[in-house]
């Protein structure tokens, strides 16, 4: 009886942490990196003060603002690699927060944007922005904190389906890859009653799902070639 109480005991405490090994290992083995151009970008300057931590906050060198701009990353996404858009939005008078999640995914703390508006409480106006798998998290955020947000971005994803944003008053932008014709895929064709009845959705057209940011490696695979150049998508995407 010892025994079986010993390797039970042994069982309930090791699964886990292999479980975790396990987790920890095919997050860090598929993580999409920065590029080099994604690494300039990371660069204070006369229009830019950029600090960088677990958050990553990009702010108008010029002084505090009263809108905000929460980001969240896509599935083993380093969030770095989005700092070519988000300098630009800072550039345009934004306080823009990007956040480091554990393992590199949202689902794991997909509340950390009530956080970053308590850090920041002189922003009066939030929008929060999710790629991917980040996507799907800010729609969860946004469908529990709607009074707390003006507005929802998705970047080629869409909100869980228990999280249904078709009654919800916040503007929502679903900017997404698309064929050349301007045709989504067919996932989010069928996930579009998920979306408000006047959500505007914006086709990259010839945009693949990696190009919302300046990334190399990591483990996603493509519906398709991309017929624009990164830094084309990055520019309308932006």
């Amino acid at each position: 009886m010892h025994k079986v109480w010993k390797y039970s005991l042994a069982a309930v405490i090791l699964i886990p942490l292999l479980a975790f090994a396990g987790l920890w290992y095919w997050s860090s083995s598929n993580t999409a990196r920065p590029t080099e151009q994604a690494l300039a970008a990371l660069k204070s300057d006369a229009a830019v003060s950029i600090v960088q931590g677990d958050w990553l906050v990009f702010q108008p060198a010029a002084g505090a603002t009263r809108q905000g701009v929460i980001v969240y990353p896509g599935a083993n996404c380093d969030i770095r690699g989005y700092a070519p858009v988000l300098r630009e939005l800072a550039a345009a008078g934004y306080t823009v927060v990007s956040v480091s999640m554990p393992l590199n995914l949202s689902v794991l703390a997909p509340d950390t944007a009530t956080d970053i508006r308590a850090a920041y409480p002189d922003i009066d106006h939030w929008v929060i922005i999710g790629h991917s798998m980040g996507g799907a998290m800010a729609g969860y955020y946004a469908y529990n904190n709607a009074d707390a947000l003006d507005g929802v971005v998705f970047w080629d994803s869409y909100p869980p389906e228990p999280n249904d944003l078709s009654g919800t008053d916040l503007e929502v932008w679903h900017i997404h890859r698309a064929t050349l014709a301007g045709e989504a895929p067919e996932k989010f064709q069928q996930m579009a009653g998920l979306f408000p009845a006047d959500a505007t959705w914006v086709p990259i057209k010839g945009g693949i799902h990696m190009y919302f940011g300046s990334f190399h490696g990591g483990g996603y695979v493509e519906l398709w070639e991309p017929k624009i150049s990164r830094d084309e998508q990055i520019q309308l995407v932006t």
